[in-house]
């Protein structure tokens, strides 16, 4: 299986022993990191936008070719997802989001504040991150979901760090302009709140899942 993983201050030989498909886009700012890798299948690029500016780019920049099935992740994936969790889905053939099922679960007076169910991650969706970061075009994820057709539900299904088995059918589900209209929100800084909320979305966007 291709992968298509976003590398930044991180040593990702990893992927290299896991396939020879792959493709780096690297934001690190020392080339020591990469230097186990084949440099034809690396893209230097710059740290604005997040992850999401360069995961973006590829769906858009290969709109016409992407492989049936691809990794589509950033390369320090086993932060969000443990290894034996990983190497039972990693063969997967079907859109897949890629997180750990372990991570800590509360509530508070108005119930329960996250949780986990059906191979989801579910968060209150309540901006509470918007102010944690620098704000260009959205102060809401209701208002950004607006923006792009999908459902505001009260709690939002994604995969925290935004990794997944996607899948060329999957994209397909919106055409090329969809995603540019998306990535155009991210370069203004390195850590845009559009960011947060594209990593909310693609659950939605490809599952559409809801609370």
């Amino acid at each position: 299986m291709k992968v298509i993983a976003v590398n930044h201050q991180f040593n990702p030989d990893w992927i290299a022993k896991l396939t020879d498909d792959y493709l780096i886009y690297d934001r690190s700012d020392s080339p020591d990191l990469i230097r186990n890798l084949d440099a034809d299948k690396v893209i230097k690029t710059k740290n604005v936008g997040q992850v999401d500016y360069d995961k973006l780019g590829y769906l858009i920049d290969n709109y016409d070719t992407l492989p049936e099935v691809f990794l589509w992740i950033k390369s320090n994936l086993f932060k969000s997802i443990s290894k034996p969790e990983f190497d039972m889905v990693k063969h997967n053939q079907t859109f897949t989001p890629l997180l750990t099922q372990f991570h800590q679960t509360y509530t508070d007076e108005q119930g329960w504040v996250c949780y986990y169910e059906d191979g989801w991650y579910w968060e209150r969706n309540n901006d509470w991150y918007v102010h944690q970061f620098q704000q260009g075009y959205f102060r809401s994820f209701k208002d950004f979901a607006k923006a792009f057709d999908l459902p505001s539900p009260p709690y939002i299904p994604f995969a925290p760090g935004g990794n997944y088995i996607l899948t060329k059918e999957k994209v397909h589900k919106y055409p090329k302009s969809y995603y540019e209209k998306m990535r155009n929100l991210l370069p203004y800084c390195r850590e845009p709140v559009e960011a947060q909320m594209c990593e909310r979305s693609y659950g939605l966007m490809w599952e559409d899942r809801r609370a």
